[in-house]
């Protein structure tokens, strides 16, 4: 049987991958459908996303730690994850304010990443109990 960090950390990895394969389908799907730009804008927002990402696993590992000080250090430093999103879309909006939904949809991978990851765990067979 498995420790609890290590299935955490099995999650997290999947949540990652899932992101990336999107990532570059979206990229791709947004440049054959709508135009070029579409598809650098979608890329963009999605390596802002897996930035976010990353950054969220790194400091919310930092944070388990038992001195209180590491942990308000690093939840202050986790509102950087906020100040990312919020200067990709000011920057992209007015370079590209007509792409804003390949943007929107591209920020927003972490959370269809988070999805799928929770519709597989939702379909998954229970792992059966060890007797007593």
């Amino acid at each position: 049987m498995r420790e609890a960090g290590q299935e955490g950390e099995d999650h997290l990895r999947r949540v990652t991958g899932a992101m990336i394969v999107l990532g570059l389908a979206g990229v791709v799907l947004w440049g054959c459908l709508r135009s070029w730009t579409a598809g650098l804008v979608f890329g963009v927002g999605a390596l802002a996303s897996l930035a976010f990402w990353t950054l969220h696993r790194y400091l919310t590992a930092r944070m388990l730690t038992p001195s209180v000080r590491r942990r308000w250090l690093y939840g202050f430093l986790s509102f950087g994850k906020l100040a990312l999103i919020a200067l990709v879309l000011r920057g992209m909006m007015g370079r590209y304010p007509a792409e804003a939904l390949p943007l929107a949809l591209g920020v927003l991978l972490f959370v269809a990443g988070i999805l799928l990851e929770a519709l597989r765990l939702a379909f998954q067979k229970p792992e059966a109990t060890p007797p007593d």
